[in-house]
């Protein structure tokens, strides 16, 4: 008998009592589209339905493709995650007996429902507030350094399978070709989506190292457009963030690296170079996002630094929404973090002989100001501009910092 196809599926699930085998979707009803029809989202191996049942809702993943080891994967899966389920990841049950399909039963996935948008979707909607991309930049970060705590791979890192709730926090979902330290030399069961993909990535490529291009990719991405919103205009094809698969293949004709390599912010400029080189490396020296991003690190063999950019023009940095209050804290350095304090090593004071080193002048870029060097902000109580803007990302909550702070401008902690 031929695998149903979504078609089958959504006449089948119209009837929850009769086509679920699981009590709680038993008693739940499936969400229906504008024309009554039972709401599907499809993708390349499944079609995932919500189902609301009481207080909860579920996401119905059903496969339109047979996986024969799937029982077993979900299985490993739940059991070496049970004890430490990373926040990014959502509750799931396998049901091998799952739904019943012209008198047959077919597996699915039970898993929690994510209350947020895609990836792209969420971008979309906030390229006005290049604050929140940054901070969900910074979470992305987190995602990826938890998944190489684990020693694990989501393996089709995308903006389809990357959800971004109202909170601005992440949770991943699609774990179907997830790679486990059990897996170790296996092939593996797909090749993720490939405006996300190395360009030569093959089967071949199937362990902890598969996600680095990926998590590379939606880190640049999320900055770029916070720096030039200009670019999901350019570049967005409602199948990606900003990158194609084309632009992999051949970076230095792509119109999307040339743009990046004349970006308004720096750090932009040299991960678009970092990732133009990765492009013509193989995937497995490709590192962890957290190791290029480390500043004393030196992450690869092949040259890093990418070549003066031609002259631009930033943006005026906007004045800090702190209080004046808390402003002269920060810049005085008398801000205190939450408890337990942290005191931070003060300098040893000049043997008396020694005459004292004046500071050096920086004018503010808004009113022209001269401030001394280390001052965070302009000493200007009607100005009160960030003198050093830069990309120092507070570690509790992801704000974005003055490169020269010592205490986040948000939560008040200190920073590394």
């Amino acid at each position: 008998m031929p695998w149903p196809t979504i078609t089958d599926f959504t006449a089948a699930i119209q009837n929850p009592p009769v086509c679920f085998d699981d009590p709680e979707l038993r008693d739940g009803q499936a969400e229906l589209s504008p024309r009554g029809m039972p709401l599907v989202y499809s993708g390349n191996f499944a079609a995932v339905y919500p189902l609301s049942g009481g207080n909860r809702k579920y996401a119905v993943r059903c496969f339109t493709r047979e996986v024969k080891d799937q029982q077993a994967r979900y299985g490993h899966l739940d059991a070496y995650l049970r004890s430490i389920l990373p926040p990014a990841f959502v509750d799931f049950e396998f049901h091998q007996r799952g739904i019943r399909v012209r008198g047959q039963w077919y597996p699915i996935v039970k898993m929690e429902w994510v209350n947020g948008d895609p990836l792209d979707k969420y971008v979309r909607n906030n390229l006005a507030t290049p604050n929140l991309l940054l901070r969900v930049a910074a979470r992305w970060r987190g995602v990826a350094s938890s998944l190489q705590g684990l020693n694990i791979a989501h393996n089709d890192l995308q903006h389809g399978n990357v959800m971004v709730q109202d909170d601005g926090s992440i949770r991943l979902v699609d774990y179907d070709g997830i790679f486990l330290p059990r897996y170790q030399g296996r092939t593996s069961p797909e090749l993720g989506h490939q405006n996300f993909q190395h360009p030569s990535r093959t089967a071949d490529n199937y362990d902890e190292l598969v996600d680095n291009f990926s998590s590379i990719v939606i880190y640049l991405s999320l900055l770029a457009l916070a720096a030039d919103p200009a670019l999901w205009q350019n570049f967005y094809n409602a199948d990606n963030l900003i990158f194609t698969k084309a632009d992999y293949a051949n970076p230095a004709n792509s119109k999307c690296f040339r743009a990046l390599r004349n970006s308004p912010a720096a750090t932009v400029r040299r991960l678009a170079y970092y990732l133009e080189q990765c492009c013509a490396q193989p995937l497995e020296n490709i590192p962890y996002l957290e190791t290029i991003l480390e500043p004393q690190a030196s992450p690869t063999p092949f040259p890093t630094t990418p070549p003066a950019p031609p002259p631009t023009t930033a943006p005026p940095p906007t004045p800090p929404a702190s209080s004046s209050e808390y402003r002269q804290l920060i810049q005085s350095g008398q801000a205190t973090p939450p408890p337990p304090a942290i005191v931070t090593p003060q300098p040893a004071p000049p043997p008396p002989d020694t005459p004292p080193t004046a500071p050096l002048a920086v004018l503010c870029p808004q009113c022209n100001q001269a401030n001394f060097g280390e001052l965070i902000y302009c000493d200007d109580q009607k100005c009160a501009a960030i003198l050093h803007p830069g990309d120092k990302f507070c570690p509790y909550c992801g704000h974005r910092n003055p490169v020269n702070g010592n205490y986040c401008t948000e939560c008040g902690r200190q920073l590394a």
